[in-house]
This record gives structure tokens, sequence and C-alpha cells, in this order.
């Protein structure tokens, strides 16, 4: 459930996190789930197909993207600027950027967009899951972008875990040495609350986890 308490503003679930009051509702979590998914195929994939115009950083306007998945989907001719800035401003992944009546995704696209505008990233290290027969490809040729646009890579080795068990039940996580492509001048951008994204990363720049430790995580052992 999204709700808003008036002093505290937007937040998920009945009662104010901060001041235990109930909230004012805004979306259940049915219409919550759907406007996400809605969303994030707008401004990552098909902007197109609900006829929205998108500039080349991938922002788009809120009212044009109210409008759109009023008139294209069923069930949402409730929604106002208000519920967008609310999923916003909740979700716990950092997924989209609001700023000046526009809207877009911080990362996950499959169109080309450049996202060079956003905070440059500077960890030391960097983590990225892959299957026990990716790993030693990536080691000797690099990470390059699959399915999406940019390489995506996690600020640690637990939220690189969480990403990788989408596709495999004990992925291999690979380290980024930071602080080399730092050196080195690449590029490597804070996209999403633990995502970080960048044009590629060569092989020199790249090793793996000791599988001991990605065991002690995935096991909960200390």
């Amino acid at each position: 459930m999204l709700s808003e308490c008036e002093e505290h503003g937007y937040f998920r679930g009945e009662t104010c996190p901060v001041c235990n009051e109930r909230g004012k509702f805004l979306m259940n979590d049915k219409e919550l789930n759907s406007l996400s998914r809605i969303m994030a195929g707008a401004l990552r994939h098909f902007p197109d197909k609900l006829g929205l115009m998108m500039d080349g950083k991938g922002w788009v306007d809120i009212s044009s993207l109210i409008d759109a998945i009023g008139t294209s989907r069923s069930g949402f001719n409730w929604l106002r600027a208000r519920h967008i800035e609310a999923l916003v401003a909740t979700d716990s992944r950092g997924r989209y950027q609001i700023d000046g009546g526009m809207i877009r995704a911080t990362y996950g696209h499959t169109i080309d967009v450049t996202l060079d505008d956003l905070p440059s990233a500077d960890l030391d290290e960097y983590f990225y899951p892959v299957t026990e027969e990716e790993a030693d490809i990536i080691i000797e040729g690099g990470l390059h972008p699959i399915d999406r646009k940019k390489v995506h890579l996690s600020g640690s080795i637990e939220k690189a875990i969480e990403a990788g068990r989408v596709r495999t039940e004990e992925p291999l996580i690979l380290r980024i040495d930071g602080v080399k492509t730092r050196k080195d001048g690449i590029d490597i951008y804070h996209a999403g609350t633990d995502v970080y994204i960048t044009e590629k990363i060569e092989a020199k720049y790249i090793s793996k986890v000791d599988d001991k430790i990605v065991k002690k995580i995935l096991t909960g052992k200390n």
C-alpha cells in the first residue's frame, strides 16, 4: 500500500514509520505493482508504444506519462502527479528521477539514452554476478552490455548475489577494481540505490571473489 503522512510525506504501508499515524491512502499493492511495471516499460524499453516523447537523456514529461497511462491502460483514470511522485519517493531501489515536471528511469534501459549527468561513482570496488559458464569468458574478455544498453554493477557482494539469484541459485561474483578504473578515467555512474552503470569494463580490472566468501554469505555464516 502507498500512503501519505501530512507531516512526514509518502511511505509504503498503512501507518507512517515516523509518527505511527495512519496515512492517507494513495493506492493499493495491486495498483502499485501494476503502475511500477507500466512505468518501467515506458521509461526503459518502449516509450513509443505509449506515444511518449523522450529526450536523449531519458526524460519524459510527467503529465504526458499520466495521460498516456490513463488512456492506454484500463483502471488508471484516477492517476495524478502525486501518485507518480509518491512511487518514486518510496522506491527503495532508486529506479527513477523527477526534476522540473520531468521523470526518467536511471538504469535498466534497452533503448539508447545518455546518462552522463548522473552522479559519478567513487567506490573502491564494484561487483558483478555471473554463472559458472560465464566467469572465465568475462575474466578473459571483459564485461559488455548484454540485454541492456549499459553494464550494471553492484556496490557490495551481498547486492551482487541478490541480483545474480534472478538467474542462478548460487552465482559467482566478480570484483571490479574501482581505484584503477577511476585512475584510468573510466566513467562509472551511481544510477540507483545500489546500482552503478558504465559502458564496459575491460578484463584487466576484473577478478573473481573467493568462492568461500560468497558461500559464507549465501549460507548466512559469519
